[in-house]
This record gives C-alpha cells, structure tokens and sequence, in this order.
C-alpha cells in the first residue's frame, strides 16, 4: 500500500512543509505567511502546491480574500501542528538536564483556575511546566500521541485509554449585575428571564438544550438567547450590556466576591459541568504527573475559592 507522501521514493513532506502551511492557515494568506516566515511570495506558494501533490488532495481555497482550509486542510492542520509540537518537546527534553519538561493541556475555559493552581503545586520542583490551551477533545488526542502527558477536561470525551481522577462537579447558576431589574428578587422562576437577554455558557452539547429551555413566548428581539465558549465573556457579557449569564458556580465565584455580579435564586435542574484530570498510563511515573496527583485535593479547592 502506498501512502500519500510517503511513497519510498524520498519525497517525503518535511518540517519545513508543515512550518509553512500551518503558517498560511494562522495567517491566512500566502502573503501574510510569506511576511512572518521572511519568505518570498513564490518560495511559500511552491510548497503548499508541492504538499497539495504530495498528498493528491487541494488544502486552501484561494480568493482575493486570502485563503481558506478546505475540509482537508482542516484535518492536516490539527496533525501538523502536533507534529511540530512533538519536535519542539523533543528538543526541549534533549536539551534539558536538570529539569523535567511537563506539558499541560485544558481548555480555555478551565485554565484561569487550573494552570495556577498546577504551578503552585510542582514549585519547588525540578519541574519545567507548558501549558496548553485546547478544547476537551484535542486534549485527549494530545494525550495520544504524546505531545501532552497530563490534561484538564469536561465530559462527553472518551476516556477509556487513559486514567482520570474527578475534580470538580460543579452546578450551573446564573448571575447578573447588581443594579439588574432581577438582582432585588428573592424568588425567581426561568420565565422570568422572558424579557432578558441571556447568554449561557457552551460547556458541551447538553448547553444548547440548556438554552433552548429558556425561550419564552415574551422574548423578543430585545432579550436574545447567546451561547459561548468563554464564560469569562458570558460575565463580560453580564456585567457591560445587562444580559444573565449562565455559568458553572466556579467560574461566577471571583465575579460574585469582587461585587461586579451577584447570584440569582435559580436552579437549573440537573445540568451541571463536570471536571477531570486525565494522563495515560505511560505518563503516570513522569515526576510532574506524580505531583498533580499528589496535590489534587489543593486543585480541587481551586475550583471552591
């Protein structure tokens, strides 16, 4: 069987390929690329056509506009930015004698909470800790082919080759700023967010039921229903232009304490955002694995503060 750029005749995709290409997809155009890389316009678009042959498929669409990933592309940035992750980790650990490289993924939801929490635990250490920001998802296929050897996830992920250990399960509530027709009410029920505009955190596929639940007949153009990625935007949200916002309690918990929103009398049923540590088995010896497992209670209450 012959595999696309990887036929035995040395025409192989080089690093230099995919430094480009992943170039031109964060830039968005060839020129753009060629700009960063100080490459010329004709050296950068020879390689993406040189890639395109090699892999017998087309990966940008090019416009006046710039250019765009096809489906393809799409799909060879994840695995060439991994790619060029796991050199830089390589070389990192080569060069490395004293200190031990731990590399760190969670999304960017989590990671105001997670990543100071992780480097509090491992100071003193002779440990050398990246973090990454990733949705749930590309921090499991990190976990897999090594270029991240422990993570921060939410549920609906599969789990089943690696370990986890539980840290947060964590209610959804909603918050307003004070001086908010609602912030007075003791007793409230969810039609009565009809004439408010909401904003509700995108935890996973069980939030767009979550905002769906809240249509009323009374809502207008006015009150709309958004949904984010960013709870620190869904605050923002609250706190500049009077929406609701929709959160899990850890993250309205500094918003709360520092007076810029204060917690409504609702209750969301049984959604809730669920949070794990999860590390493959081969990583679990590694010094910095060790360490975050040892202090999880210490993360755990990061998500309490």
């Amino acid at each position: 069987m012959t595999v696309p750029g990887f036929d035995g005749t040395g025409h192989k995709i080089e690093t230099m390929d995919l430094v480009v290409f992943t170039t031109v997809v964060r830039a968005g155009s060839l020129g753009a690329a060629a700009t960063e890389l100080r490459l010329s316009m004709p050296s950068v678009s020879a390689r993406i056509a040189a890639m395109e042959r090699k892999l017998g498929t087309t990966l940008f669409v090019r416009s006046a506009r710039g250019s765009a990933t096809t489906p393809a592309g799409e799909r060879l940035n994840d695995y060439a930015q991994r790619c060029l992750d796991l050199l830089d980790e390589a070389a990192i650990a080569v060069a490395t004698h004293e200190t031990q490289r731990l590399v760190l993924a969670a999304p960017a939801s989590l990671g105001d909470i997670v990543f100071p929490a992780a480097l509090r635990a491992v100071a003193g250490r002779p440990i050398a800790v990246h973090c990454r920001v990733a949705h749930s998802g590309e921090v499991v296929g990190r976990l897999g082919d090594g270029t991240v050897h422990a993570g921060f996830v939410m549920p609906k992920v599969p789990l089943r080759a690696f370990r986890s250990e539980p840290i947060s399960q964590s209610a959804l509530v909603a918050v307003c700023r004070p001086d908010h027709p609602l912030a007075e009410r003791r007793r409230l029920r969810i039609e009565h967010l009809g004439r408010t505009g909401v904003v509700v955190y995108r935890w996973g596929r069980d939030a767009q039921e979550l905002a769906a639940s809240l249509e009323h007949p009374e809502r207008g153009l006015d009150a709309p229903i958004h949904t984010t990625g960013l709870p620190s935007t869904a605050i923002r949200l609250a706190v500049d232009a009077g929406f609701v916002a929709v959160i899990p309690r850890f993250v309205a918990a500094r918003s709360i304490r520092d007076g810029e929103t204060v917690l409504l009398p609702l209750r969301f049923g049984g959604w809730r955002v669920d949070v794990q540590f999860v590390y493959a088995s081969a990583t679990a010896d590694r010094l910095g694995v060790r360490t975050l497992l040892d202090n999880l209670p210490a993360i755990r209450a990061a998500f309490d503060d």
